[in-house]
């Protein structure tokens, strides 16, 4: 049997033709790898249309399952009546070690225990829908599904304007609404945090922020949270806790085990101890229940249909499928034996749907798929997301559909269909004001936050002024590289070994020959590539990804795309047919530049906000003050020093400023002046202290801070008393130091010290806000 399509999206599929169809597939792939930062998927861009009488048996049966999953889910941690029943699979409840013993009793502040599940469904060739899973204790799916209709509405938006379809964005405004009345306390607004731990697996963090995002809570890991005579609280930045970070609700986004070493046992997160206790109390309700893993033991799930009669009196809708259609029921089970069910054979043989040809055919062919569908627990009851994601499920390689919902006929939008235009993600109506008496709830931010938001700042300014650092030194190499006298060779030389004293990379440029040029070639490639060298440009790249997925529901999300470009250009840096490293390094800039751009222009200028300040004017500081140390420390002769001075220039963005300010070849202490001196360049030092010291003054105190005070203002007044001439001076005598290399200068001793400052200041920083056990993130290492 094949589920026929609107004709209308027909029409549009044949206008596409089979190269448009294949382009935007190609298209909505990329967006998506860009996006959630993984491989592209393969997807097909014909959408799974589910008509208004579809809708309503799917949508029916999933708030039936919903409403007897929360009455077994009540039961079994509560009276435990239906084990003393012949109809329960009382052995294998009993012996699944998803039974939580510890969470018998826990009360629920509303009517209902569960909060959300995903179902996934199928439909057979006799038009019936079962279902496959549930899967309760960690549901998901919001945001895969928004993110394929964002990108197929981008990618195929023809398609958008030929079948009137049921949004999505509705949906979760009204979850945010009925949250909120149920998690306010004592006449304020009820905090509601996400409790996740996805770092390593960037899907499954994508979808958890989404949710997060949707449901305007924070996204908090089990170390951002403490318990204290039955309450839960924030741990936040400072050594202070705040009397208003209580947390009222957690919607948690990890399998139960791993929530509480205390009544759970041992975790490898370390889970919140005493987080049960708090929820036993009544001070915190945990969304879904511990425990609720349990109601997915497939031995329950083939029992169904008997239970259903039971608890609820009714007959189940959706039936649970047979062993030949992905289900798997325990034998002998009262579902193996129920006259009602399908045949075996019916649920094989299952219906098609209009899908793009998987062997790369140019025609429309049939495939089944599986519908993961999301439904989630509102003011009245349940409610299914109106759209979800399908996945073919053949022999063919695996293909994600989204799925439409349609309007029907009779429920036309008011004022015609051109005012809301099918492809937009808005409400279907306008919407009404905000309801009198909404009370606001304040915004959240945690040590872990906090902390990442502190890296992100600095890995951000690393691999910019990597990049920077890399690509000056190529393009003035490769200058030269064709000069034949000793003054290119010391200049060379001189900005190859800054390379590594800047990027701590040892022994790099300082174990070999910087006149080798395959030599020179391979240690920049390595320098470029080796993500396991502490300091190299792509090392640095990991730690700015990762901490930047960390904070997706923080972050604009234009980043992604900007993450996902620079990823690609250092592997084809890598790869067997290696682009000119100038270019990449190019790209690399540019893509920093961007992400700037969609940063500064998007982040509200918050604590968050001067904390990813504070780390970035550190780490530039820092930057600038070990490439004069390298570059400028030593005196050699004038003619090398004007190349070497002319390179730092470019590297620092500061020659324009230098030839307006002085009418003169670049000269090493001139360029230093203007370095110490100009409040107005943004790459001086005299702006970056400028700026750190008004993002200190902003920082929240309850009380004042010295050790955050005395770092900067030593730092401040060293550089004040260095005068460029004084500092550049070849020491009279050198105390027995090597001067083959140049002369040493004041310079060196005294940027040893400023940098030594600034490391001071970052750890106290890092220890007023973050504690030390959370001083760096899981790439947090200073190495430069």
């Amino acid at each position: 049997m094949s589920i026929a399509p609107p004709q209308a999206l027909v029409d549009e599929l044949a206008a596409l033709g089979p190269v448009g169809r294949r382009r935007a597939a190609t298209s909505a792939a990329s967006m998506i790898a860009a996006d959630v930062s993984v491989s592209a998927p393969v997807v097909d861009p014909v959408p799974v249309v589910l008509d208004a009488e579809a809708w309503e048996e799917i949508s029916t049966g999933l708030i039936q399952r919903a409403r007897l999953l929360d009455a077994l889910y009540a039961d079994l941690y509560g009276p435990r009546t239906v084990l003393g029943t012949d109809v329960a699979p009382v052995g294998d409840l009993l012996r699944d070690p998803a039974y939580l013993r510890a969470a018998v009793g826990i009360p629920s502040r509303g009517a209902h225990h569960l909060f959300a599940m995903t179902s996934t469904l199928t439909r057979g060739a006799d038009g019936t829908w079962v279902v496959l899973e549930d899967s309760v204790d960690v549901p998901g799916g919001a945001g895969t599904a928004l993110e394929m209709r964002r990108v197929l509405s981008r990618c195929a938006p023809t398609l958008y304007r030929t079948t009137p379809l049921r949004r999505l964005h509705p949906f979760f405004d009204a979850v945010r609404t009925g949250l909120h009345h149920r998690t306010r306390t004592d006449g304020r607004a009820g905090r509601t945090v996400v409790l996740t731990d996805d770092a390593d697996d960037p899907l499954r963090a994508f979808d958890h922020s989404w949710l997060a995002n949707l449901l305007g809570a924070p996204v908090v890991s089990a170390g951002d949270l403490r318990t204290g005579s039955g309450t839960l609280a924030l741990r936040l930045p400072g050594l202070e806790s705040d009397p208003g970070d209580a947390v009222d609700a957690i919607i948690r986004l990890l399998p139960s085990p791993l929530l509480d070493p205390l009544d759970l046992g041992p975790t490898p997160l370390g889970g919140v101890t005493g987080l049960v206790e708090a929820a036993r109390c009544g001070d915190v309700e945990v969304f879904n229940p511990f425990g609720a893993g349990l109601l997915e033991n497939p031995a329950l799930r083939a029992a169904l249909p008997d239970l259903c009669r039971q608890i609820l009196h009714e007959d189940l809708q959706l039936r649970p499928a047979g062993p030949t259609a992905g289900g798997d029921p325990a034998p002998g089970s009262a579902a193996t034996t129920d006259a009602a069910a399908p045949p075996a054979s019916a649920a094989a043989e299952r219906a098609g749907w209009l899908s793009l040809d998987p062997d790369g055919g140019d025609e429309l062919v049939e495939r089944p798929v599986r519908i993961r569908l999301l439904v989630i627990a509102s003011e009245d009851g349940f409610d299914v997301l109106p759209g979800g994601v399908a996945h073919t499920d053949d022999e063919g390689p695996e293909a994600l559909k989204d799925v439409w919902v349609a309007v029907p006929e009779t429920s036309a939008l008011p004022g015609g269909p051109g005012e809301d235009p099918p492809g937009s993600e808005l409400p279907e109506a306008t919407a009404a004001s905000a309801p009198r008496g909404v009370l606001s709830a304040y915004p959240a931010m945690t040590r872990s936050i906090g902390s990442d938001l502190f890296w992100f700042g600095r890995y951000l300014e690393r691999v910019d002024s990597t990049a920077r650092l890399l690509r000056t030194v190529l393009d003035t190499s490769n200058d030269l590289g064709s000069e034949r006298g000793r003054t290119a060779r010391v200049a060379q030389s001189v900005l190859l070994r800054a390379v590594t004293d800047v990027t701590t990379t040892y022994p790099g440029f300082l174990a070999l020959d910087p006149h080798d040029p395959e030599a020179v070639r391979t240690e920049i490639t390595s320098l470029l590539t080796d993500l396991g060298r502490p300091g190299s440009l792509a090392q640095s790249y990991a730690a700015l990804a990762h901490t930047t997925r960390t904070l997706r529901d923080l972050i604009s999300d234009d980043v992604w795309p900007v993450i996902a470009r620079m990823r690609e250009r250092l592997r084809t840096l890598a790869g067997p047919e290696t682009p000119p490293l100038e270019e990449g390094l190019t790209d690399i800039v540019d893509g920093c530049l961007t992400l700037s751009g969609a940063v500064a222009d998007s982040m509200p200028r918050n604590f968050g906000w001067d904390l990813t300040e504070a780390g970035r004017k550190i780490e530039r500081t820092m930057g600038l003050l070990a490439l004069l140390r390298a570059a400028l420390g030593r005196r050699r002769t004038r003619a090398a020093e004007v190349r070497i001075a002319g390179a730092v220039a470019a590297i620092t963005e500061s020659g324009a400023s230098y030839r307006r300010s002085y009418h003169a070849a670049v000269q090493s202490e001139l360029l230093v002046e203007l370095l110490l001196s100009d409040v107005t360049l943004p790459r001086s030092i005299a702006f970056q202290l400028d700026r750190l010291h008004a993002t200190l003054d902003r920082l929240p105190e309850v009380t004042p801070s010295p050790e955050l005070r005395a770092p900067l203002t030593a730092l401040r007044s060293r550089i004040a008393s260095w005068a460029p001439r004084d500092l550049l001076r070849p020491a009279e005598d050198a105390g027995g130091a090597d001067t083959s290399d140049g002369a040493p200068t004041a310079l060196l001793e005294e940027t040893d010290a400023a940098i030594a400052s600034l490391r001071e200041l970052a750890t106290a920083i890092e220890n007023r806000y973050f504690r030390p056990s959370e001083s760096t993130s899981l790439w947090g290492v200073d190495d430069v």
